[in-house]
């Protein structure tokens, strides 16, 4: 008995697999949405460039930094920020005017040296750019 049983088993085990595979297969068509259920996300992920007036200048001189503001809205808020004693601090706020650049003006620095900004709203930041104070 223990040797039909064994190949009752032999022949089942496998059956038993391919049918698991068949119906795992087939189940993310079963339970995916209709096309008239799916809804259109075309969202365009934020994302801020940002370009300075000057790279090097005398102290005492002003900066004005320009950029491009994809994925955001106008009335946005921008913050340009300057890294200093170890973190990012608040330089200017403007408020977005078109949807897609800006315009920060008149930022005057004054201390020699190297200065780096960023734009930033939210979790979204421009690549940090570099100012020379001489």
């Amino acid at each position: 008995m223990k040797s039909s049983l064994r190949t009752r088993s032999a022949r089942v085990l496998p059956a038993g697999v391919l049918a698991v595979a068949l119906l795992t297969a087939g189940a993310p068509g079963a339970f995916a949405a209709s096309p008239s259920e799916a809804k259109s996300t075309n969202v365009i992920a934020a994302s801020i460039t940002v370009q300075p007036s000057q790279t090097e200048l005398r102290l005492g001189e002003s900066v004005t930094f320009t950029g491009r503001a994809q994925g955001l809205r106008i009335g946005d808020v921008l913050n340009l920020q300057r890294y200093s004693g170890g973190k990012w601090v608040i330089v200017k706020t403007v408020k977005l005017q078109r949807a897609d650049s800006f315009t920060i003006s008149a930022t005057k620095l004054a201390a020699k040296g190297t200065e780096r900004f960023r734009v930033v709203h939210g979790n979204t930041m421009s690549p940090t750019v570099t100012v020379i104070v001489k």
